[in-house]
């Protein structure tokens, strides 16, 4: 949830870049535009990250006590998945033009992706409820970013869950590189 939430509210300052007029002087700056947006993607990854291990460290005084070497093997995992989430909202930002928009927009995306997801209940759990939310659910890609930080915890791989989110994060990040493109009335 927290790297659902990062990932859509640094894209926040896309917008928000846009509608100062910063956007504009970014991308004409002599670095190369991929670098900028993987600079981006990176930097929120690192922070959801670091935001995820205060949560961990909170719930390891509640009771939620893994093997240290689980913490430890779910760090790609949450890395991957975090970049996955903020090349996406970067997709959904780079196509809105005010900000007010944007949250609107943000709202109708995190909640259907986390609640329609396995973040709450295992995907056979779903499927056991409701057949047709466990097709919904099968096709969010944050269900996959769950299942591949939930395997990694418990030292496992997940292989479809890590291709998906792999997948996902390439797709995104070219679909996010390809929505900056110089030609786009940055004002």
């Amino acid at each position: 949830m927290i790297l659902l939430f990062n990932g859509m509210q640094s894209s926040l300052s896309i917008v928000y870049d846009r509608e100062m007029g910063s956007m504009k002087l970014l991308l004409t700056s002599p670095l190369p535009r991929p670098f900028l947006l993987m600079s981006k993607i990176v930097a929120t990854a690192l922070v959801s990250i670091l935001q995820v291990a205060a949560f961990l460290i909170i719930a390891w005084f509640y009771g939620l006590q893994l093997d240290w070497l689980g913490y430890v093997s779910g760090i790609p995992a949450l890395f991957i998945t975090a970049t996955m989430l903020n090349a996406l909202g970067i997709v959904i930002a780079s196509n809105i033009k005010q900000l007010e928009n944007f949250a609107g927009v943000m709202n109708f995306v995190i909640f259907p992706m986390f609640f329609m997801s396995s973040a709450l209940y295992p995907l056979w759990k779903m499927q056991e409820a409701s057949e047709w939310l466990f097709e919904i659910c099968k096709y969010n890609p944050f269900t996959f970013g769950v299942e591949l930080i939930r395997y990694s915890l418990y030292l496992k791989i997940n292989i479809l869950a890590l291709t998906v989110v792999a997948s996902a994060t390439i797709i995104f990040s070219i679909i996010s590189l390809i929505c900056l493109k110089p030609e786009k009335n940055w004002k």
